[in-house]
């Protein structure tokens, strides 16, 4: 039997998401980079959610050039502008990486009874993966192409469905109308494994506020399990003059909060830049008070609790 995500009713939920293995007061629970796409794993924590890359992995592309995703226009690394991907994507069929991040994923739910929160878990985009055993594994399937992909995605999240008994949470990049054929990405049938879904809203400025509303409102409607919108707060090595303003921040909040999901994650790489982010929230007492009539309070009551955090 699965665990089953908490029900929250009407109550949205939120969390710090961190390249640190540091909690952040003020947050309804806190994530973990334990092994983001550049591949170095750090220590699963058993108070924290573990948020794990499966097929981004810079470390092991290097090790085993071999195993990156093929395709007409080039391979799954950084640098081919066809795709300008941030990290290098493995192929998902390759079995000894697959085997292993299934049992690395088993293990970290086992050791740390804490929820398992998955990126990279698909193909790396459009016309991905072209190489001899993927043309090969397609060609013996009988089935069209598309919904080839779509399968061995599916059975690969199956798969970590079975060995996690703890609670199951996807990371989903926002584009709700090609998915399945960039990604490999069957909505439906991700759900039977999902106990939620995190939808990737990640940028450096968030000035078209109603962009991102619609985004959360696209995938509130495509899925019936809990979802999140993930929002960016500082990046490793970003220049303070280019990240999200604590303005746009908290617009972007409430004007995804209000459709409806059930919880936000913001990220920040440390500890110090996201209790800056919540300082600078608290201060713009101006901003929250016009913001009461733009239909999301959890939000704003999230900031209130803030104020008797910081200093």
């Amino acid at each position: 039997m699965y665990f089953a995500i908490l029900d929250w009713g009407e109550m949205m939920k939120f969390g710090s998401y961190l390249y640190e293995a540091k909690k952040v007061e003020g947050f309804d629970f806190d994530m973990f980079r334990l092994k983001p796409e550049t591949g170095r794993l750090g220590i699963p924590q058993t108070d924290m959610w573990n948020n794990i890359a499966c097929f981004g992995d810079n470390v092991t592309a290097r090790a085993h050039p071999d195993w990156v995703s093929e395709s007409k226009l080039g391979l799954a690394v950084r640098g081919n502008n066809n795709y300008l991907l941030h990290w290098d994507i493995l192929c998902p069929t390759v079995s000894e990486f697959r085997e292993y991040i299934l049992n690395y994923i088993e293990e970290t739910a086992e050791q740390t009874k804490q929820p398992i929160f998955l990126n990279s878990w698909h193909f790396a985009d459009h016309g991905h993966c072209t190489c001899k055993r993927c043309t090969k594994l397609w060609k013996e399937s009988g089935l069209e192409w598309l919904e080839w992909r779509k399968k061995i995605i599916t059975e690969f999240v199956r798969d970590v469905r079975d060995r996690v008994k703890t609670q199951l949470i996807v990371a989903v990049l926002p584009d709700p109308a090609n998915a399945d054929n960039r990604f490999g990405m069957d909505y439906e049938a991700l759900s039977q494994y999902a106990d939620a879904f995190n939808i990737v809203l990640f940028s450096q400025n968030y000035a078209t506020a109603w962009y991102w509303e619609m985004l959360a409102r696209a995938f509130r409607r495509i899925f019936k399990k809990p979802v999140y919108a993930n929002f960016y707060v500082w990046g490793p090595g970003d220049d303070p003059r280019k990240i999200p303003t604590v303005d746009q921040l908290l617009k972007v909040s409430v004007r995804a909060g209000r459709t409806g999901i059930d919880g936000i994650i913001y990220l920040s790489d440390t500890v110090d830049h996201m209790i800056d982010f919540q300082k600078a929230a608290v201060d713009r007492v101006e901003l929250r008070d016009e913001l009461k009539t733009w239909g999301c309070q959890p939000v704003l009551d999230l900031v209130t609790r803030w104020e008797k955090i910081v200093k």
